[in-house]
């Protein structure tokens, strides 16, 4: 009888401490509508691991190309105090573009660039788009949120404009661990 009450003791412990999930994570990942079909860029996933050295960032796209018009920005939050971004790292999707990390205006990219190792590159195979970025990069934060902004004026009409989590939302607080 004292093994079964031990038992389901233990099991209502371990269930708790899974379902009581930490404030933050070193871990993020989300999965986005086919909300901007109009593009072949269109996001459908966003992953960050905020690792003891790095941030990485994996975005994830339904059809990824060479020729592609589209651009993205990975804006990225290290002080929950003030409103916006801090960060923003811009890149085109398509071959031949380059990326640069600015502090942000607004929402926004800005001339000052922020000098540190960061790199970031699609890979048109894979349907991917990765950014490395050190945390030296980010003045060592402990806690980043992110969010990312994918435009595409492919047909020159209007631009197609996809936000994960949702536009000016941020991901969960994301705090520095292990890898990455």
């Amino acid at each position: 009888m004292r093994s079964r009450i031990a038992l389901a003791a233990g099991s209502a412990f371990v269930l708790a401490g899974l379902t009581a999930g930490p404030a933050h994570a070193e871990f993020w990942s989300i999965d986005d509508p086919d909300d901007a079909s109009a593009s072949l860029s269109d996001v459908y996933g966003v992953e960050a691991n905020h690792g003891s050295d790095n941030l990485r960032v994996k975005v994830y796209f339904n059809e990824l190309m060479r020729s592609s018009a589209a651009g993205l920005s990975i804006f990225i939050d290290t002080d929950r105090e003030l409103m916006g971004p801090e960060y923003v790292l811009s890149s085109g999707l398509g071959d031949g573009t380059d990326y640069v990390l600015t502090e942000a205006e607004a929402w926004r990219g800005s001339d000052n660039r922020v000098t540190c190792d960061y790199a970031a590159r699609p890979r048109w195979g894979k349907d991917v788009f990765r950014a490395v970025i050190s945390r030296d990069c980010l003045d060592g934060a402990s806690s980043v949120r992110v969010s990312v902004k994918m435009v595409d004026q492919a047909d020159g009409s209007h631009p197609v404009v996809d936000w994960v989590p949702k536009r000016h939302r941020w991901s969960l607080p994301i705090a520095a661990g292990l890898g990455a």
